[in-house]
């Protein structure tokens, strides 16, 4: 495997990789480094505790430590898998590779776990090696017993997880560096033929296929924290389902293929994204897919609905008490075509409500002081336009108990008026 000498902080902004390390610790309490091919961590962090703690606070000590995560993570570079060691003093060691267009650019070390209990012999080894860092013999016995037993099923599920996000996020953003490279170049050279209202519209594209290209990492790392606990409490069924869901939108986001696509593959991106939802929510959440069979192919920009579905899942759903509704409707009409996002949750304040139809009115895409929820919509909203003209879009209404998202498109392809056929129900009723 080729190595990669390019800096990963170059693609990844150090406060990611911080987050990557917080929320993967917080899900599964295995603390990780993120290395380069030289073994050296990243970024420093203080979410290690306890016995690794104690021994990462003298020089000599962290050096040991930085050392035995390197030659674990040689390991993994050579064989291109999740490779198992233990350190100096000890402690279970697991490395997974971080593989980005089969070069090698890193990897992901965890430790401060135990397969088994330690026993007598365990800890005279762990007192021989760390003698020499003037730590108090007691605290490091006592600190290297309560080091969490973690079963082999648990490690090995963890491996695979992280693995499996962590080099998704960063060959997505890589990708998007490249493409955004790519586009500058070519705006620059067409700058001498092009209008200044040109190529402010090509960058404004070049911004928005960016953004759609995204799934939010905090999305990740909650899923990533359902999948581990279904693990731990044995619901491997259920993990696995949800695991699938996960795998369906990460190859989606980097597999897709053109900035418009069609709405069944959208609905089936939607649907990916449903079932994990439904897997956190439980019985509170009862969704519905009513729609007509011939809107099925028709084209959508990429990554269009499903920010209206977390928006209603989040920011409608999530607060309220008890079951939650959520209905995705489509029908076309003389003149375009309407698909609704309604959620029967608590609604969206009239401030608020205000502030989110200002902002699709207004042609910037960088408006001071928006929401996560008004930046999802207005990227949705901006890309429709583009692709399809200001009369079309988003509109808003919201009142307590129902809020309903209406994307507005143009009649396109095959499609007749008609009437609505229930085509599939995703779970339950409403």
């Amino acid at each position: 495997m080729r190595y990669s000498r390019e800096n990963l902080l170059h693609l990844i902004e150090r406060d990611k990789f911080l987050k990557i390390i917080e929320s993967f610790t917080n899900a599964t309490d295995i603390t990780i480094d993120i290395n380069d091919v030289d073994g050296n961590p990243l970024v420093e962090h203080e979410f290690f505790y306890g016995f690794c703690s104690s021994v990462r606070s003298t020089p000599e000590g962290l050096r040991r430590c930085i050392r035995s995560n390197a030659e674990v993570g040689f390991k993994t570079a050579a064989t291109g898998e999740v490779c198992y060691g233990t350190c100096h003093a000890g402690i279970m060691l697991m490395a997974v590779p971080l593989v980005v267009n089969e070069q090698f650019w890193g990897s992901i070390t965890c430790g401060q776990m135990h397969l088994t209990p330690p026993g007598e012999q365990g800890i005279g080894e762990m007192l021989r090696a760390t003698a020499d860092l003037g730590l108090d013999r007691e605290h490091l016995i006592k600190t290297f017993q309560e080091i969490q037993v973690f079963t082999p099923e648990k490690c090995q599920a963890a491996s695979q997880l992280i693995q499996y996000v962590v080099n998704y996020i960063t060959e997505l953003i890589y990708r998007a560096s490249v493409q955004e490279q790519k586009n500058r170049e070519k705006l620059r050279s067409m700058h001498e033929a092009k209008t200044r209202a040109e190529l402010e519209n090509s960058l404004r594209m070049a911004e928005l296929k960016n953004l759609q290209a995204q799934i939010k990492p905090h999305f990740l790392f909650n899923t990533l924290n359902v999948i581990t606990s279904l693990v731990t409490l044995h619901e491997n069924d259920k993990a696995l389902k949800t695991l699938y869901a996960l795998s369906n939108l990460l190859r989606y986001n980097v597999q897709h293929p053109a900035e418009l696509v069609p709405l069944h593959q959208e609905l089936k991106y939607v649907q990916s994204y449903l079932t994990i939802q439904q897997t956190r929510f439980g019985e509170r959440l009862k969704t519905r897919i009513d729609l007509d069979e011939r809107l099925l192919d028709l084209p959508v920009p990429f990554l269009s609905l499903q920010p209206l579905v977390e928006n209603a899942c989040i920011h409608g759903l999530e607060p309220k008490e008890g079951t939650g509704g959520l209905l995705i409707t489509a029908q076309a009409r003389e003149d375009r075509v309407e698909i609704h996002v309604v959620d029967d949750g608590v609604g969206i304040p009239p401030a608020v409500l205000e502030t989110l139809r200002l902002n699709l009115k207004r042609p910037q895409l960088a408006l001071p002081g928006r929401t996560e929820r008004g930046i999802g919509l207005r990227n949705v909203d901006e890309r429709l336009k583009i692709h399809f003209g200001r009369e079309f879009g988003l509109l808003l209404e919201s009142r307590p108990g129902e809020t309903r998202v209406r994307m507005l498109l143009p009649v396109n392809g095959p499609v007749k008026t008609g009437g609505l056929n229930d085509v599939q129900h995703i779970a339950g009723g409403r």
